[in-house]
């Protein structure tokens, strides 16, 4: 191949100084990692270069993770058969998307569960499946998702190296969500036990389905021994859930991941809660306050004793009439009950504070976090989505440049500011780090 390419100078190099190199001289690891970025059309046209880009395009690495979306076309169905006949080997981490409903998708969805489970060689590690809830949305859909729910539990009993399960959005019936969970398990006679290790069922029930029968539920958790991320709405969790986790898991289980997106069902005391971290020391807790809660209802999850390391407020609600004197007075609840365990504090506030002259409980807000800065040793990360006064970013930079003196107080605060311009604030405020928004929602997205 005679194209070549040339290698973008950094600011210490000036373009003349770098060779010209020809593309076959890049090695396959880095032709690999720009393949990694096209879509499978793309891949099969650079494909036919050379005998040298089609050797990478069939290399294992391109292959090993893939999205499937089911829209009932048989032009589609064709095609992911085609893949899983040719790459299904490779196959290690499958993503599920599925449309609105209807016999067609039904049907592609069975015949690729059909494919999936004939192709021998495949060993799935992890599984996403995502948006099911299209299914429940109407009257008369209901025997589409109990198809669905019949093919994806055969799927998943006839992955046995599974490791990461993930159900988003999928708000299953209860019989339908403990159907899917005792597939993961092996539910079946001479079959071994999944390893799972992650676990994610974020809205996986109905909205209505907060009466779940807890009894049953908690037996069906205490099939995961291997279970040591759980990632789960609050009203899945009570004393007995936590009770059979910790029964089961204890030498695995590592952090759990709690989201508050409605109000308080049932809340675990401070007492229960110190023994399950004697029984299992290396245990954590995220908490996501993803709606407008009062104290008294965030209170109730937040107590004494929970291991808790992250903390996440999220002004999700449409509805939501969050104040800054709100932010400080959830600040001041952290301060004081959890200053010996946070490491990282998350705030996305932005779209109902607005600041101004008559910006009622901003000065709170600002001691607050100031505050947490100040009085909890353990935090090293601290992102700030809410607007902030330039007087305020003084403060915070001053608070920071003192905790960096000590080695073992180092704290990164993440600034994301719409009104001030992001090289204004790298300038005067070097110690803060600034993400524009898109930035923050990824960064958000990987850490939390």
């Amino acid at each position: 191949m005679s194209a070549r390419f040339t290698v973008r100078p950094t600011p210490e190099e000036r373009p003349q100084d770098l060779p010209v190199v020809p593309w076959d001289a890049l090695p396959q690891e880095a032709l690999a990692t720009v393949f990694s970025y096209l879509c499978d059309e793309d891949r099969l046209e650079a494909s036919l270069a050379c005998k040298a880009w089609h050797t990478v395009f069939r290399m294992a690495c391109l292959w090993r993770r893939r999205s499937f979306e089911f829209r009932g076309t048989k032009m589609q169905q064709g095609c992911y058969d085609g893949f899983l006949h040719e790459h299904g080997q490779h196959l290690q981490h499958m993503i599920l998307e599925f449309d609105k409903p209807n016999t067609a998708v039904v049907q592609c969805f069975e015949a690729f569960v059909a494919t999936t489970n004939k192709c021998a060689a495949l060993r799935l590690l992890s599984i996403k499946v995502r948006l099911l809830w299209f299914v429940s949305q109407r009257k008369g859909w209901s025997g589409y998702r109990t198809k669905m729910v019949r093919a994806l539990c055969s799927l998943l009993k006839r992955q046995p190296m599974l490791q990461e399960a993930d159900f988003f959005f999928c708000e299953f019936t209860h019989n339908e969500g403990l159907q899917v969970l005792k597939a993961l398990t092996g539910d079946l006679p001479l079959m071994t036990r999944r390893n799972i290790i992650s676990l994610s069922i974020r809205e996986f029930f109905e909205p209505r389905t907060l009466d779940i029968s807890l009894k049953t539920f908690s037996e069906v958790m205490g099939r995961f021994p291997s279970l040591a991320f759980l990632y789960l709405d609050q009203h899945y969790l009570c004393e007995v859930v936590l009770d059979k986790l910790i029964t089961g898991c204890a030498q695995t289980l590592r952090h759990l991941d709690i989201v508050m997106d409605t109000t308080v069902v049932h809340a675990i005391d401070s007492h229960t809660w110190s023994l399950a971290v004697q029984r299992c020391p290396s245990l954590t807790v995220t908490v996501r306050l993803e709606v407008n809660l009062l104290l008294e209802e965030y209170s109730r999850v937040l107590v004494e004793s929970m291991p808790l390391t992250r903390v996440v407020l999220w002004d999700m609600s449409e509805t939501c009439n969050l104040t800054f004197a709100d932010v400080a007075r959830f600040l001041g609840y952290v301060s004081d009950i959890f200053f010996n365990t946070i490491e990282e504090v998350c705030l996305k506030a932005e779209t109902f504070l607005k600041v101004d002259d008559e910006a009622e409980g901003y000065l709170e807000m600002e001691k607050a976090v100031v505050n947490l800065m100040e009085t909890c040793v353990p935090l090293k990360k601290l992102f700030l989505s809410i607007p902030l006064k330039p007087e305020t970013l003084d403060k915070l930079s001053r608070v920071l440049a003192s905790r960096l003196q000590n080695e073992m107080k180092r704290l990164e605060v993440i600034v994301v500011e719409e009104q001030i311009s992001q090289g204004y604030i790298e300038t005067r405020w070097p110690a803060l780090r600034v993400l524009s928004h898109d930035e923050f929602l990824y960064d958000d997205y990987k850490n939390f």
